[in-house]
């Protein structure tokens, strides 16, 4: 297999996620088949098989690979965002920039609306949900927070987040 900065590779693999986004806007996984999106892709399945075990892996790995590309893209360093009493150094944490999720969103609208849409072993919303809670549970971790205040348990706050930034994010 290539180097995964291969130009090439890079093309080919955007090439397969444009072909997938496109079918699944019309249709169901299920009802995809590899000659389907390779045909769409414009590569060969020689190609689709060096990259991908099967039709189930490309699409897991399509989720993934975007879901980190959305994290990647939206977090932003948390220092100028703290308050002066809490020492960190610069980098050492991040936080959810909602400006540069929605800036990312609106660039990628249409894979959103598809990947929403997703259902089964590949759910979509499953894995932008855990890479949330990741992040939380790293920031209040790096921050040393308490795990309740007030009588509220810090998982209940986090779900309560995360609902409602996914709610946003879908709407």
């Amino acid at each position: 297999m290539k180097n995964k900065s291969d130009p090439r590779v890079i093309k080919t693999k955007r090439q397969l996620k444009t072909a997938l986004i496109s079918l699944l806007a019309k249709q169901s996984v299920e009802s995809l088949n590899i000659q389907c999106i390779t045909k769409a892709a414009k590569v060969t399945r020689g190609t689709f098989y060096l990259h991908y075990t099967d039709k189930h892996d490309f699409v897991k790995k399509v989720v993934h690979d975007f879901v980190k590309d959305f994290f990647r893209s939206s977090l932003v360093d948390a220092k100028p965002f703290l308050e002066q009493k809490v020492q960190i150094s610069e980098h050492q944490v991040q936080v959810f920039s909602l400006e540069a999720g929605f800036k990312y969103i609106a660039t990628e609208y249409q894979t959103f609306m598809v990947l929403f849409g997703l259902t089964g072993e590949n759910r979509f919303n499953d894995e932008i949900k855990s890479e949330f809670f990741y992040y939380l549970r790293l920031f209040s971790t790096k921050l040393d927070l308490k795990s309740s205040t007030q009588g509220i348990p810090s998982s209940l706050k986090n779900e309560f987040i995360i609902s409602g930034l996914l709610g946003m994010i879908q709407d």
